[in-house]
């Protein structure tokens, strides 16, 4: 409905568009059912029924195929042109000579044809020569007759069968196209009369073979065995006595022989009238060509097993200008289409063009639909149409056959005209005045759509009106009327999907958009319109996506102007129409204005307003953005300000660029469905783990003096044990039986041994060397920040005294005023104490007051500003868990928060690289402009996720083959492979052995 309160009929679709009809008489059909009808065997619609075009999803003439006339210089092909030929799975093709006494093979490798059988002996120059080959090819053995071959096929599992006669004998010679060698024959019974014309492969192995002399239809299997069928079976010879008899009792007889007597085709009733070609379909089933020279037709033949019955289905006699010469079924692609299609081209005795048709089951039986697609041949030789590696070809040539590919001209023939009448529309109120029609179409040059209109207040009388349009008759209800021509609206398309196709409009096919007309003759409730479709050139068509017919009609002077402009009967109308002219362009406006609140919601907002909708959130749009990215981003761009800064928000910068199917749900935040595995992942380095050798478990990495290192792996000291278990584990790890109860009092040293002037340095760098290797083993780290802590607290005291101090850190607060003076004036130093203040501030939060703290530590600090880190075991259980906490995981943690990771997926290992360095640019650049500023980041692709002493430990992590897998490794290219990630490119993968490794 418009601002106005109009509304509109609306034909959209296949379901709507066939309810019209072919004519308004009372044995009028819908569209529909000529739409289903088409192509069955009883029914063909007439070529005023209009088509309907499934890929474009419109309305059009209806098509006809292309006739291409008969060449003068060339004669019609005669079956005596038919040499069988077919094709192997590498595309070699195998056909039967002109002179049918040997074998032609079409090398895909060479592109050449050669002899492929009889063999040729050897023709060396010497008798020298031929000595130095082990293996020769043995000439065929000499049987006084030559061999003829009458038909071949490759069947599924790989051997080229083909048929032969030798004088009276007939059989096949069976070729092992994977092992080689020479061909094994298999005699037919002399008995029966058999002459094979053309053979085909069988599903499972075995083949098809037609004996078109004696209307026979052969089933062998993979053993080249005969399929029995209910037929009486053929005897081959009668039962007869036995050459050896028992003493006494009754004669032994040799039972008599019988043979599978086939499929007959010319039964009672006969199947076929001249069967010439076979084909298998695929399904268990088999087609045959058959001819009737006598009345000039060629209908197609189809043969289903149903137990062990044999039922034959015959297809219309098929209308072509010559008898039918060969068929096949297999692949074609067609013009403008995606994958290719089955279809089943037959060619007739021209050789000028194959004709497609789809094979289709109905209610009638079987059926061929035939398509209108042109399938031009070029000086087709007639020898056969053959199926390549799935694709459909013939033989070009005369002397030296090409195997050329069957391929569709994009060129399309129409009726001249096409008429058709809609549903009848109902406006609901008597007395209306119909306003518009628009129709949503393309009208190419030398085509033309034009309408006529009936009108009543009751439906009755639509039916009983005159049928003639054009007629001049009294505006009588239910009487033809003519409407104006349409003409093309200058501001484009209404439907959207309209606007895409007329901005990519040809010159050749102009005429894209909404078509308009005013009626002038279409007055009452109902109303029911003509349309006649015309091609004057019948090269093209108008196409017909939608139709809308609006009514009632906003009068301008009923309620604007004065009565008087409406009393005068021939100005009033014309002030009516003139007006309704402009009516429409400012109802246009008008819509805009009501709906102004539609340019706000990204949903349904024109695509050319969306930058200017995100400019209200100061963004500019990416190029690359589609319509779609964009109208995401800007309906949930609060979400996407609203994550901004976290990990969540990284990542959803990164999808809304790299994803080609970001999915809405992550404007809403982490959730379970979206924490899983995703393509593009950010690693926070806190959650990754930095191993070493010997941790990780390799003993190789030990000095190769003193042999490999034994790795001791001891369970962690705990605070359960106290400072006595860790002094015995030292004096343990020192080689000695337990710690002294001295040792066991003396709170463990946090700090390296202190250098012994009396011993060397490599007795001291020793005894430092195991203090670490102990705390590592037993504490799981080495601590440190308590000899830095204590070393900026004697460089303090050195400072104000003037000597060398050995004064360790405060475990408590100092009883002295002028050590608690020094000590308050070092903790209010700056530089590197964030550690100090680090290590407060975590005991702050945990144990919220001073108090809770010093009973908890059995100590006397004033304030947490004042509380020292430990060089030296703490005292209590609790110090020793707060201190364990903090120096084996907070510090750690801390030093890598901040830092992360963007990991990449890699769609292609054999991408441009200028493509890969584009993606990385691109990253780095969005996470520069999304990432909090005190952050660190890399970015990098997945084959750098997991690097040599680096291990991540998360929800992600997966197991699995690695990037190392041999289909994803790609061949090496020169310059763009890298060292160790590609292998030596060639005919078969090579191992693993054979990958590019790096030259020292």
């Amino acid at each position: 409905m418009n601002v106005n309160g109009s509304r509109f009929e609306l034909l959209l679709g296949k379901a709507d568009w066939g309810r019209c009809r072919d004519g308004d008489g009372e044995h009028a059909r819908t569209l529909r059912s000529w739409w289903e009808l088409h192509g069955s065997p009883s029914v063909e619609p007439g070529p005023n029924v209009p088509a309907w075009n499934e890929e474009r999803n419109e309305l059009s003439i209806r098509p006809r195929l292309i006739e291409l006339p008969a060449t003068p210089s060339e004669n019609p092909l005669d079956l005596e042109a038919r040499r069988c030929a077919c094709a192997d799975r590498y595309g070699n093709v195998y056909r039967i000579g002109g002179d049918p006494r040997s074998l032609i093979v079409y090398s895909v490798g060479s592109r050449r044809e050669s002899v492929f059988w009889p063999a040729a002996p050897f023709t060396g120059e010497n008798e020298h020569d031929q000595s130095q080959l082990d293996f020769m090819p043995q000439p065929p053995a000499h049987t006084g007759l030559p061999e003829t071959y009458l038909a071949l096929a490759v069947t599924t599992d790989d051997y080229l069968v083909v048929a032969f006669a030798r004088g009276s004998v007939r059989g096949f010679l069976s070729f092992d196209l994977v092992a080689g060698g020479s061909p094994v024959p298999t005699l037919w019974p002399t008995g029966i009369d058999f002459q094979p014309f053309d053979m085909s492969a069988r599903d499972g192995g075995g083949v098809w073979v037609l004996d078109r002399d004696h209307r026979r239809l052969w089933e062998l299997d993979c053993r080249l065995a005969v399929v029995s069928t209910a037929q009486p079976e053929i005897p081959l010879r009668g039962a007869r006595i036995d050459d050896f008899q028992p003493l006494t009792g009754e004669l032994r007889e040799r039972a008599s022989a019988l043979f599978p007597a086939g499929i007959e085709l010319q039964g009672s009733p006969p199947w076929v009238v001249d069967p010439v070609a076979v084909e298998t379909l695929g399904d268990g089933a088999v087609l045959v060509l058959d001819i009737d020279a006598a009345t000039n037709q060629s209908r197609v033949v189809r043969l289903r097993r149903e137990a062990e019955v044999w039922r034959a289905e015959a297809s219309n006699w098929l209308v072509l200008p010559d008898l039918a010469h060969d068929f096949l079924f297999a692949n074609v692609k067609l013009y403008q289409q995606g994958d290719a299609q089955k279809q089943l081209l037959l060619a007739t005795r021209s050789g000028n063009q194959v004709r497609a048709y789809r094979i289709e089951d109905s209610a009638g039986g079987f059926g061929l639909r035939g398509a209108t697609d042109l399938f031009p041949l070029r000086r087709f030789g007639g020898r056969a149409l053959i199926a390549v590696k799935g694709g459909a070809h013939y033989d070009s040539g005369i002397e030296n056959p090409v195997w050329t590919p069957i391929v569709q001209q994009p060129r399309m023939q129409f009726e001249a005209s096409g008429e058709f009448v809609t549903p009848v529309f109902d406006s609901g109120t008597v007395g209306t005045t119909w306003d518009r029609v628009l129709l949503d179409a393309c009208l190419p040059p030398d085509t033309s759509v034009m309408i006529w209109s009936r009108g009543a207040d009751e439906r009755i009388d639509l039916l009983d009106g005159n049928d003639s349009p054009g007629v001049e008759a009294p505006q009588l209800p239910g009487t033809w009327l003519p409407e104006p021509l349409p003409h093309l609206r200058s501001n484009g398309p209404e439907l959207p999907w309209l606007r895409s196709e007329a901005a990519r409009a040809t010159r050749r096919e102009n005429g894209v958009g909404t078509w308009e007309l005013l009626l002038q003759n279409a007055q009452g409730r109902h109303l029911q319109l003509k349309i006649r479709l015309t091609s004057e050139n019948g090269m093209s068509t108008p196409r017909l996506r939608a139709l809308r017919v609006w009514s009632p009609r906003f009068s301008y002077p009923q309620r604007f102007l004065p009565a008087v402009y409406r009393e005068d009967t021939s100005a009033g109308p014309f002030l009516e129409r003139w007006l309704a002219n402009l009516e429409s362009t400012l109802t246009n406006v008008e819509d805009r204005i009501v709906n102004l609140q539609a340019l706000f919601d990204p949903r349904i907002a024109p695509a050319d307003t969306l930058a200017w909708l995100a400019q209200w959130f100061d963004v500019a749009f990416d190029p690359a953005w589609d319509e779609k990215r964009q109208r995401l981003f800007v309906l949930r761009a609060m979400d996407f300000f609203r994550w901004r800064g976290t990990v969540h928000g990284l990542r959803l910068a990164l999808e809304l660029a790299f994803n080609p199917c970001i999915d809405i749900k992550l404007f809403d935040g982490p959730s379970r469905q979206t924490a899983g595995a995703r393509q593009i992942r950010i690693v926070e380095t806190y959650q990754t783990r930095l191993l070493g050798a010997l941790v990780a478990g390799d003993p190789g990495a030990a000095d190769s003096a003193t042999g490999p290192r034994e790795v001791r792996r001891e369970v962690l000291w705990t605070p359960g044990e106290g400072n006595e278990g860790l002094a015995d584990r030292h004096a343990k790890s020192r080689g000695r039986q337990g710690a002294t109860p001295a040792e066991q009092i003396t709170p463990f040293a946090l700090v390296p041994p202190p250098i012994n002037p009396q011993a060397d340095s490599a007795t001291n760098e020793k005894a430092r060397d195991d203090w670490r290797n102990f705390c590592t083993a037993v504490l799981g780290f080495v601590p440190s920040v308590g000899a830095e802590e204590q070393t900026r607290w004697r460089n303090f005291l050195h400072v104000r005294h003037g000597a060398a101090s050995n004064a360790t850190l405060p475990r408590d607060w100092p009883k002295s005023a002028q050590s608690a003076a020094e000590w308050r004036e070092f903790n209010l130093l700056a530089g590197a104490g964030w550690v100090r203040q680090r290590w407060q501030d975590f005991l702050a939060r945990r144990y919220r007051s001073i108090e809770r703290l010093n009973r908890a530590y059995e100590t006397a600090w004033p304030g947490f500003d004042q509380v020292a880190l430990p060089d030296v075991l703490p005292q209590t259980r609790a110090a020793q868990t707060d201190w364990l906490q903090f120096e084996r995981q907070l510090l750690p943690m801390h030093r890598t928060a901040h830092r992360f990771s963007v990991l990449l997926p890699v769609a292609d290992v054999t991408a441009s690289p200028y493509e890969m360095e584009r993606r990385l640019g691109l990253a780095r650049r969005i996470v520069e402009l999304e990432k909090p500023a005190h952050t660190v980041f890399d970015v990098r692709f997945y084959w750098a996720f997991f690097r040599v002493g680096e291990a991540r430990l998360g929800i992600d992590t997966q197991l699995g083959a690695g990037s190392r897998a041999p289909e994803l490794i790609p061949e090496a290219v020169l310059g763009r492979a890298y060292v160790g990630a590609s292998f030596v490119g060639g005919a078969e993968r090579p191992k693993d052995g054979d990958r590019v490794l790096a030259a020292c």
